[in-house]
């Protein structure tokens, strides 16, 4: 209810949209974000399998956990849990990797 109030003040859309196109594209990027870790998958296999992170930057992927940390406080804070499981997915993969760099 509150919600509705704070939105209708703000001029924000609903979530997911009452219109097709942008609910259909609301939906798309739920599999974006539920997707995205999957891109980073093959680097952590091969991490793993292979026992070598030569040439991986230890700081960029330590400064991609920051990164995803901060969007899962502020999506939480707001209570955008899609944000939330999309970020938590990507700090997950993102500190494995890290972990990786710092094993081998």
């Amino acid at each position: 209810h509150i919600r509705e109030r704070i939105r209708a003040q703000s001029k924000t859309e609903p979530f997911p949209s009452k219109i097709g196109w942008k609910r259909d594209l609301d939906y798309f990027m739920y599999g974006v974000g539920l997707f995205a870790p999957l891109a980073f998958l093959p680097q952590l296999l091969q991490i793993f399998r292979t026992h070598d992170a030569e040439g991986l930057s230890f700081t960029t992927f330590a400064l991609m956990c920051g990164v995803h940390a901060l969007w899962i406080g502020y999506a939480s804070v707001h209570k955008e849990y899609q944000l939330v499981i999309a970020n938590t997915a990507m700090f997950v993969v993102n500190a494995a990797i890290v972990a990786g760099i710092l094993l081998y």
